[in-house]
């Protein structure tokens, strides 16, 4: 609901990945939901130290606001790959996203929970992870009243509390609306 989204591109080398597979190299790669933020962030510069490309792209709060989720995901991997220098890449992405009115050109495969069964896809999202809660943390200073440090930007209860009592700050995602329906708080885009 806050805060930039966090995107990154990670290729290893098939040398590494072999040894990846045979769990002699970051045997806690793993879903970077499900790493404690100390784990996650000793797993991040062993990604760093074992990848042949690790890339971060950030997409502002107000991109999103304009073009949608998925067009602002579409963008940053597009961002990514020029970033890359890789040539014609073939990219694993985590999800379930159809980009062909974008891109009827982009080689990629959308892997649901890719995250949690994909050697690359578990790195990118863990440095995509560890860089944006520092980015939120430093945004916690900026804007101590929303509580960035306990919750990122995500619709806890306590930032769903602290909008209603504060209003939105300039990193919240407006497109983003908080609707009560059940016992539990969402967020659903309206764009």
């Amino acid at each position: 609901m806050a805060g930039p989204l966090s995107i990154s591109l990670v290729s290893f080398s098939q040398e590494a990945l072999t040894t990846i597979l045979k769990g002699s190299i970051l045997s806690s790669l793993n879903d970077s939901k499900l790493l404690s933020p100390k784990k996650r962030e000793f797993v991040y510069f062993e990604i760093k130290k074992y990848a042949k490309v690790a890339l971060l792209q950030f997409v502002s709060n107000k991109f999103i606001d304009n073009y949608g989720l998925t067009y602002s995901i579409y963008y940053g991997l597009k961002k990514l790959v020029v970033k890359s220098g890789l040539k014609n890449p073939y990219l694993l992405i985590d999800g379930n996203y159809n980009f062909s009115r974008f891109d009827k050109n982009l080689s990629y495969k959308s892997i649901v929970k890719g995250d949690s069964k994909i050697a690359s896809i578990a790195a990118a999202s863990i440095i995509a992870k560890v860089n944006r809660d520092w980015f939120m943390q430093k945004m916690s200073s900026k804007f101590p009243e929303y509580e960035f440090e306990k919750h990122k930007g995500y619709g806890t209860k306590v930032h769903i509390k602290n909008i209603e009592k504060f209003g939105y700050c300039r990193i919240h995602r407006k497109t983003f609306v908080i609707k009560k329906g059940t016992k539990n708080w969402e967020q659903e885009s309206i764009k």
